[in-house]
């Protein structure tokens, strides 16, 4: 069985001996594809005699993330970094606050990185942390790229590169969508579609809106069809059986694409596993 990675319990720095609060970092997983959002959730518990006010001032946040490379070089800001916004906290009160640190720090590589949290308690002057983890972004293996052409709500034509790719997870492999422009600068989004049995190829496809069309076996019997919008949206996901016959992705003469074959299940395709690497 896959156990969570849950990073827990805090670390004292330089605080009044009565003050007592506890910061723990949750990551989902110990291992994201690279420009995958990577949420980290940050759990604060009062356990102080006194009331904890949190809040932002100016453009200094209450709650930041130190995150550093195995190498030592230390991971910057994007803009002005994540603001929490404000937290009171009664005695034995707990809040959490989540943020994608992929949209907030310069994420841009794969290798290892070390993440902790550090919560800043205004009113008592001083600073919290929680214990530092390790998470392992990974680059995957690109299977295949597709270009599309679209049009945007104004009419607008635009180019976009999908590609599809796959990583491991734990012990599952998992299909990733990528979503960028033309010239990789921009990306807008990385999706991930589901698990993958390697001994059945993945089928892909554009429609004629410039969507993008990939129906993989995720188990013995079943199939996922999944629909990812220019702006890195997923705009359908369908569970398919192979029990009577075998799904097929088809590109239509009108430059529609549609899955032929196979029987809509109605339970909803799985998120990735929030699992512990090997």
């Amino acid at each position: 069985m896959i156990r969570p990675a849950v990073i827990a319990t805090a670390i004292f720095l330089a605080l009044p001996a009565w003050a007592q609060v506890n910061v723990r970092l949750d990551l989902e997983r110990e291992r994201y594809l690279l420009y995958e959002p990577m949420v980290a959730t940050v759990d604060v518990h009062n356990y102080s005699a006194g009331q904890i006010q949190l809040a932002d001032q100016e453009s200094t946040p209450w709650l930041r993330f130190e995150i550093t490379r195995s190498t030592g070089e230390r991971i910057g800001m994007v803009g002005p970094g994540f603001l929490a916004g404000t937290m009171t906290l009664g005695p034995g009160q707990a809040g959490a606050k989540a943020a994608n640190l992929v949209a907030y720090y310069q994420i841009r590589a794969p290798g290892k990185y070390r993440v902790r949290a550090l919560v800043r308690a205004g009113n008592l002057g001083g600073s919290f942390a929680s214990r530092e983890c390790t998470v392992d972004v990974v680059a995957g293996r690109q299977m295949l790229s597709k270009p599309a052409g679209f049009k945007d709500e104004s009419g607008k034509e635009g180019l976009r590169n999908y590609s599809l790719i796959e990583v491991l997870l734990g012990r599952q492999v998992w299909l990733y969508a990528r979503v960028e422009d033309q010239s990789g600068d921009n990306i807008y989004g990385v999706i991930p579609l589901g698990e993958w049995v390697t001994f059945s190829a993945p089928a892909a496809e554009t429609d004629k809106e410039g969507n993008f069309h990939v129906l993989q076996q995720a188990q013995p019997r079943q199939f996922v069809h999944s629909v990812v919008s220019p702006k890195g949206v997923v705009l359908r996901r369908e569970s398919l059986s192979n029990y009577n016959s075998i799904p097929e992705l088809k590109r239509l003469a009108d430059g529609a694409v549609r899955v032929v074959g196979g029987e809509s299940l109605s339970r909803r395709a799985p998120r990735p596993p929030a699992a512990n690497t090997p």
